[in-house]
């Protein structure tokens, strides 16, 4: 199998294309992994830098928007009186006004920063600007710690100043369109004496100190810091330096991905290269074998269609496709067989002439060897009927005897028929009326058999070259064999169309079919499957549809019913016939 193999045509030419093509594709596969890595990485920091900038963004809008609100609260004079003069909390219109809009904390300041209320009873707090203009800062109630962001709004009250704090907890709702993506971390670090601490993070396994590597970069000036292996290649990240408004460095906010459950932990140049490398050889394997199949498929379909040829199979033909010189012999190879397939044909209509001619010659000789003798018996068997005065026995033998020598005149006169037709008068005529002539003369077989007829026209005016007589025979004859193949009733339907130059006229029943074993023998003279036919029946058919230059083809399956579908030459319509079809 694998000597076949190698030594076929498709493998030789499949490992010549992958031989050919495999050192562009090293070369290739070097040149797109990297460019495709670099190409990753720089969209991954991108990425990476807009979502830090989101993260500021929502910073900014939280305290522009809780200072605007602020502001509204400021200028409600009669709440503040309540807690600046009288010491009382703020109405519990406005706490349920800050808690329905989502803020979790609001407190008001003096002149001196010193907080006179508080919505919350806070332990401590600690406020840290990270930016020219933002701030954050870490709130502990009780024993838990919560990151808060907040808006400042002075106001002023009896022409003496005070603020007003209003802040929310920063978590996951805060971070918005990043909260939804499950691998991104984000972490805040601010300066302290030890370096870089974690403010805040997104995430848990927070390191507590930022590493001096990523802290030396950015305190050189660079603005962000972008590394592919964030600690130890746990993550992609970017560093983004946040700096006060004297320039200095005031924190730094790491935005990256989950390395080990993303696909920047395979996205590298190893990788890319071997993928590419795999996939453009399994590409180049298939390209050579769709080329290979191009070339060999019609040498394959030539091979096939010669071993049909060889078998007898004239029918057998090549699909050509394209002008080269495949095709010129593929169009060779169909033109053979159809040449073939025309002197087989001839030959079998020579050799069923002459073994009708044969038929003839000896149907002759032997019908007048036979009849003779038929004829004396037949005379002598009524003769003795006509003395009488025999007993009952004889009587009835007798009558047997006539009654077999007339059945078997009958069978020699039908063979004679068969073996030696009469010559098919061709004329134009419309087979519709002669089907019809047929079926009216079965009609007491239709109702005797509870059989129902119908004719479907769909060619109406249509004409042939057809002997009349002859044609009537052949509906005669189908008809007849429909009504025996439905003993228990059913329907036949004569359908006529036609196409292709030619008229068809399809005989149908609803039997139980004729065997698929025994459908090659059924126009053969004397095959038969009834207990008393003579098998000249189709065979006849078949004749006569020759002798007009037609065919007559079968079509059937057991307990779906027999069609015989009878094809004629069409007779082209003159101008007489067509003015004739108008004034019908």
């Amino acid at each position: 199998m694998m000597k076949e193999l190698t030594a076929s045509l498709r493998f030789r030419l499949v490992t010549a294309f992958l031989l050919v093509s495999l050192p562009p594709m090293v070369f290739a596969a070097q040149l797109a992994s990297q460019a495709v890595a670099t190409a990753f990485e720089q969209n991954v920091a991108t990425w990476l830098g807009e979502s830090s900038a989101y993260f500021i963004n929502n910073v900014r809008d939280t305290e522009q928007e809780a200072a605007a609100i602020g502001h509204y609260i400021g200028e409600q004079t009669p709440a503040i009186a309540q807690v600046i003069d009288e010491g009382r909390p703020l109405p519990t219109a406005i706490t349920q006004l800050i808690d329905s809009i989502g803020y979790d904390f609001l407190a008001i300041y003096n002149a001196d920063r010193k907080m006179i209320y508080s919505s919350r009873p806070i332990t401590s707090m600690v406020n840290f600007q990270f930016s020219r203009d933002h701030s954050l800062a870490r709130v502990q109630i009780g024993e838990r710690a919560f990151i808060m962001s907040y808006g400042l709004q002075p106001f002023q009250y009896k022409g003496v100043p005070y603020y007003i704090m209003l802040g929310t907890w920063f978590d996951e709702d805060d971070l918005g369109a990043l909260a939804a993506v499950k691998d991104l971390q984000l972490r805040l670090y601010y300066r302290d004496d030890d370096g870089f601490r974690a403010f805040f993070s997104s995430r848990e396994h927070t390191p507590a100190l930022l590493d001096s590597e990523t802290a030396a970069a950015l305190e050189g000036g660079a603005t962000t810091y972008f590394n592919p292996h964030a600690e130890n290649g746990h993550y992609v990240g970017l560093y983004t330096a946040l700096r006060g408004s004297d320039g200095k460095m005031n924190a730094v906010l790491f935005c990256g991905l989950t390395s080990y459950e993303s696909l920047t932990s395979w996205i590298n140049r190893t990788n890319l290269f071997l993928i590419i490398l795999v996939t453009g050889t399994a590409l180049a394997v298939l390209a050579g074998i769709a080329v290979s199949r191009r070339l060999t498929h019609p040498l394959h379909a030539l091979a096939t269609g010669v071993k049909a040829v060889a078998r007898g199979d004239y029918r057998q033909r090549v699909k050509v496709e394209g002008r080269d010189e495949v095709a010129e012999l593929a169009t060779a190879f169909n033109d053979m067989a159809e040449r073939l397939a025309k002197t087989q044909e001839i030959e079998n209509q020579l050799r069923r002439q002459q073994r009708l001619s044969a038929l003839g010659e000896v149907a002759v000789g032997i019908a007048h060897e036979v009849r003779n003798p038929l004829g004396v018996i037949k005379t002598s068997a009524q003769l003795l009927q006509k003395r009488g005065h025999l007993p009952e026995t004889d009587e009835r033998l007798l009558s047997h005897v006539a009654d077999e020598v007339r059945r078997i005149d009958d069978l020699i006169s039908e063979f004679l028929t068969f073996a030696k037709p009469r010559p098919s008068i061709l004329q134009p005529l419309d087979p519709v009326p002669v089907i019809r002539r047929a079926a009216d003369f079965c009609a007491p077989e239709f109702e005797k058999r509870h059989v129902t007829f119908a004719i479907h026209d769909q060619a109406p005016g249509s004409m042939v070259d057809a002997d009349e007589d002859h044609l009537f025979q052949v509906f005669l004859n189908l008809f007849l064999n429909a009504v025996e193949a439905m003993p228990n009733g059913g329907n036949i339907r004569a359908v006529r169309d036609k196409g292709n130059g030619e008229m068809h006229i399809a005989i149908s029943d609803t039997g139980a079919g004729i065997p698929a074993d025994v459908q090659d023998k059924i126009f053969n003279p004397f095959f038969t499957t009834k207990e008393h036919g003579s098998g000249l029946g189709l065979a006849k058919v078949f004749t006569i549809m020759e002798s007009h230059r037609g065919s007559v083809e079968l079509s059937s399956a057991p307990g779906r019913g027999t069609t015989f579908t009878l094809a004629f030459p069409l007779k082209a319509q003159t101008p007489d016939d067509a003015a004739y079809d108008s004034a019908g």
